[in-house]
């Protein structure tokens, strides 16, 4: 199985996930033989870590009262799902601090929409991710014991068929990853390892295998040589080294891209950061918020939208790997993402949205939408197919004192009952800095 294996050198949240999953399984086949508190409470503990693996995890949990509701009855199983909850509190209070940012993530954020080739595009994928063989033969075996009685293996039944098909359900909404469902590896691996006893099916097993063992092989030994592994994070040393060897010790903003930062870091051990946008989404960098240690500092700005919005003073800078890389250079960098807006209060006149705003400056210096290197501006971004902006009219010198905030009035044309969100504008990001939120044309 090709992701199953890809996960023992790629370490991803699904890594653990799968540990703790195995984990859980043989536990779940303990509780079966032997119904004991420690193995029940076992269970919590192995629980509360899957859950802190990835949120999907709760499937397995779904997927085990499906296959066998009469676990309920038992008192030990009660204090399993309470003694993972308790583990699991310190998480649910970090999200209620920070405004619950994976769940809005998750639920809003990977929205894309319906499009009949996510439906499509799943299969294929899911061929890839466990090969052809193993999910044919899976499928097969899941169908040939449907009605089977052994309750462990109508747990495994149920895992991975939920699994597959509630990610292909997911589709309906937009894009799903083709290695979310490897967590199904789990219960396929056991039933297929189980039916392997017979021969017959252990030959389709070997031949099938075979050829897309032979496929495996040749990609691990040709691909290496036409170093086609360059694509991708592999080896963005070499992009990293150059972006350091050019900016040397000087702090490094990356633009809408969470990865660079973290590749940067881990390779050069430098700081940086990255500028989150309206046209992108949170990250852990906006709770972390570096980037406030940076304001009225020397900074290397880079990412590709230096180029394609033709920003004055880019240089581009050959990294030796394919990969050039666009940077400029800030005297006195003026981020605007921690910059936060209120509405206080609105009206609507014809077709124009009058708001009552209070803008709270964060940082440490004062904020200047004046400022020689930054020109900033107020917009509204409404969220329509795409993002419609419209521009907000700031009082002249506005100037936001350090740890401070200003009030004042200013005027857009309204879009009636359509999402928006108040920006924070320069030149190299247009932040979200207010709450989402629509207004009527009749005011109530």
């Amino acid at each position: 199985m090709i992701m199953f294996s890809a996960y023992g050198v790629i370490t991803t949240p699904d890594a653990p996930l799968l540990f703790f999953v195995a984990l859980f399984f043989f536990l779940y086949e303990k509780y079966l033989e032997r119904n004991s508190w420690s193995i029940a409470l076992g269970l919590g503990v192995v629980l509360a870590c899957m859950l802190y693996s990835k949120y999907m995890a709760v499937l397995v949990l779904a997927c085990l009262l499906l296959s066998n509701l009469k676990v309920l009855k038992d008192p030990k199983i009660w204090m399993a799902g309470l003694l993972a909850a308790l583990l699991f509190v310190p998480h649910v209070l970090w999200q209620y601090r920070n405004g619950f940012p994976s769940m809005q993530y998750h639920l809003v954020g990977r929205n894309e929409g319906f499009s009949f080739k996510y439906i499509l595009e799943y299969w294929p994928n899911q061929l890839m991710v466990f090969n052809p063989v193993c999910l044919g033969l899976a499928l097969f075996f899941c169908w040939k014991k449907r009605k089977t009685e052994n309750i462990y293996e109508k747990f495994c039944l149920y895992t991975m068929v939920g699994f597959v098909f509630f990610f292909w359900l997911m589709t309906l909404k937009g894009h799903a990853e083709p290695h979310w469902t490897t967590t199904a590896s789990i219960p396929m691996i056991l039933l297929l390892s189980n039916q392997m006893q017979e021969l017959r099916w252990r030959k389709w097993l070997c031949y099938g295998i075979l050829p897309v063992a032979l496929l495996m092989l040749l990609a691990r030994v040709v691909l290496p040589v036409l170093s086609i592994p360059s694509v991708g994070a592999f080896k963005q040393h070499q992009k990293m080294e150059a972006v350091h060897q050019y900016c040397g010790d000087t702090p490094v903003v990356f633009l809408n891209s969470f990865q660079e930062p973290a590749l940067y870091s881990y390779y050069t051990a430098r700081p940086s950061v990255v500028l989150s946008s309206v046209y992108g989404r949170r990250t852990q960098y906006d709770i972390w918020q570096w980037d406030k240690e940076l304001q009225g500092k020397p900074v290397f700005a880079i990412g590709k939208n230096l180029k394609e919005w033709n920003i004055a003073g880019v240089c581009e800078v050959d990294a030796d790997s394919d990969r050039p890389f666009f940077v400029r250079k800030y005297n006195s960098f003026q981020g605007t993402n921690r910059i936060e807006i209120t509405v206080n209060q609105y009206d609507v006149a014809n077709d124009t949205l009058i708001l009552d705003l209070t803008m709270a400056n964060p940082y440490s210096v004062p904020f200047d939408f004046h400022h020689p290197e930054f020109t900033t501006t107020l917009l509204m971004a409404y969220l329509l197919e795409h993002y419609v902006i419209m521009n907000c009219p700031v009082p002249e010198d506005l100037v936001i004192p350090a740890g401070g905030k200003v009030s004042f009035t200013t005027k857009t044309k309204l879009l009636p009952d359509v999402p928006f969100v108040l920006c924070v504008d320069n030149e190299i990001c247009r932040a979200v800095n207010s709450k989402p939120m629509s207004v009527s044309k009749i005011k109530n």
